[in-house]
C-alpha cells in the first residue's frame, strides 16, 4: 500500500511538471519572441515558461511587473500588469468603497485580451472572507468569485 501512495505521488508530481516548464529564450519560438519585442520594446528581466501549450513570459516594463501569454505562433493572448491602488480610476475606487466597504486589497492587476476590453481583477479580503472581483474602467462589477480557503 505504501507503495502504490508513493507511486501515484510521484505519477502526480510528474504531470504537473508537465503543464508548467521554465525554458531558456532559445527554446521560445520566434514568432513568439519577435511578437512579444513588437508588443513590449522597452521590457527587461524576461522569463518564459512554458503552460499548456502557450508561452507566458514574465518581464518588467518601464520598472513595473507585467505578464503577456502568446500561443505558439506568436499571436498575443493576454497581458496582466500590476498597479497600484492609486493607479485605479476614481471610478472603480467608487464602487469599491460602496461594494466592498470593509475589504483590504492585496492584488490589483490590468488585464487585457484581443477578445475583451482592458479591466482590473482585484483580490479582496475581510477577516476570513475574500474575493476576486473585476471592474470595468467605469466601475461596473463585471464578476465577482469566492477566494477558495
Amino acid at each position: 500500500m505504501k507503495k502504490i501512495v508513493v507511486l501515484l505521488t510521484a505519477c502526480m508530481l510528474f504531470s504537473f511538471v508537465g503543464f508548467t516548464q521554465k525554458i531558456s529564450p532559445e527554446k521560445v519560438p520566434v514568432a513568439v519572441q519577435q511578437a512579444f519585442t513588437k508588443k513590449f520594446p522597452a521590457a527587461t528581466d524576461a522569463k518564459y515558461e512554458l503552460k499548456k501549450g502557450n508561452y507566458d513570459i514574465t518581464f518588467r516594463d518601464k520598472g513595473v511587473r507585467v505578464f503577456a501569454n502568446y500561443d505558439p505562433t506568436g499571436k498575443w493572448l493576454e497581458t496582466k500588469t500590476a498597479i497600484l491602488e492609486s493607479d485605479l480610476p476614481k471610478e472603480v475606487s467608487a464602487s469599491l468603497a460602496k461594494d466592498f466597504a470593509g475589504f483590504r486589497i492585496s492584488e490589483i492587476t490590468t488585464v487585457e485580451s484581443p477578445d475583451n476590453p482592458l479591466f482590473y481583477k482585484l483580490e479582496l479580503k475581510k477577516g476570513t472572507e475574500g474575493y476576486i472581483a473585476q471592474f470595468s474602467p467605469k466601475g461596473d462589477v463585471l464578476k465577482k468569485t469566492l477566494l477558495k480557503k
